[in-house]
């Protein structure tokens, strides 16, 4: 893994990182950070409602970390290449 992306795995997973201690009852408890999660959660909480949100691995899933970004971002410049 290359400088920046060890940047990039911070942000979304930060070194110092420690779980909160659970407070009383939630409203809303959303499994999965991905994008979806962090929308539902977000939502949520704009509109007063108390959220958890659990993510076991990095914020954002697959989608935005290693999954479709990436992949899309050089569709494009690839066919140009190819071309």
């Amino acid at each position: 893994m290359d400088e920046y992306n060890i940047d990039l795995i911070a942000n979304v997973h930060p070194p110092t990182w420690q779980n909160p201690t659970p407070s009383g009852r939630y409203n809303l408890v959303v499994i999965g950070g991905g994008s979806a999660g962090l929308v539902a959660a977000a939502g949520a909480a704009g509109l007063g409602a108390k959220v958890a949100l659990i993510e076991k691995h990095l914020i954002g899933g697959d989608c935005l970390n290693v999954g479709c970004l990436p992949s899309k971002a050089v569709i494009r410049p690839a066919k140009v290449m190819g071309q």
